[in-house]
């Protein structure tokens, strides 16, 4: 099959870029056809120079609006992307470190995420806001797992039409000056409460923080490790609302 990555490197996160491509390459889903698309405010950096690899220039935006945008700016190649089989985004310091079989991952369903590793038998932090989009309180929905927005794709289809609707959703948001209190991640899991039947939803070894959570790592197998990252160096969590 053909697969598509996307990863979103602007200012200091296109440094992950090589340990990122090295790690996919060698573990993901390795029996089929992987392609990289780029999107960086650097497309001059010869880090992306591989026969693999698509760029699109975006400008770095400040926090939050780096992270909440994000479905606008896979909007900017949706059809391409409709040219693959599966897609799915990685952010840029999610690494691939033990390989990912087709079983663990491709289940059939149209719609992947992964649980959460903060939140494995707890509720997450959904939206709460009833101004937003996002929030959670316009119908009755199951709140038993909450997703992390480093990792989710899908089948072509379903993840083109998930674009579209959140990145709407987010620009109606925004007309009236309400920023979800987690970014992407609150219309993501929003859309995934909405389409629970559609969404296979991975154990949080795949989204397995670097540093910490030692009960995740006890208790399920590490594909991906999250890097830890100076706060100083890169900024985020703050600008929200």
């Amino acid at each position: 099959m053909k697969i598509a990555i996307i990863f979103i490197g602007t200012s200091n996160y296109k440094k992950f870029f090589d340990g990122y491509y090295e790690g996919i390459m060698k573990n993901f889903l390795v029996d089929h056809q992987k392609h990289f698309f780029v999107f960086t405010d650097d497309v001059s950096d010869s880090t992306f120079d591989r026969e693999n690899v698509t760029k699109t220039e975006i400008q770095h935006c400040k926090w939050p609006f780096i992270t909440l945008l994000r479905f606008k700016f896979i909007r900017m190649i949706e059809k391409t992307l409709q040219e693959f089989d599966y897609i799915f985004f990685v952010d840029a310091d999610l690494w691939c470190v033990n390989p990912v079989i087709d079983k663990e991952i491709l289940t059939g369903k149209p719609l992947i995420g992964v649980q959460h590793p903060g939140f494995v038998g707890t509720i997450g932090t959904f939206e709460t806001d009833t101004r937003s989009n996002a929030n959670i309180f316009d119908d009755y929905y199951d709140v038993s797992k909450y997703r992390q927005g480093c990792l989710w794709g899908g089948k072509s289809d379903a993840f083109v039409s998930m674009i579209k609707e959140l990145d709407e959703k987010i620009d109606d948001d925004l007309k009236s000056n309400i920023v979800t209190v987690w970014h992407d991640e609150s219309h993501m899991n929003k859309y995934f409460l909405k389409h629970k039947e559609e969404v296979e939803t991975l154990h949080p070894g795949f989204a397995q923080p670097q540093n910490n959570y030692e009960l995740i790592r006890q208790n399920y197998p590490t594909k991906f490790v999250h890097l830890h990252k100076e706060m100083n160096e890169f900024p985020r969590f703050a600008g929200v609302r």
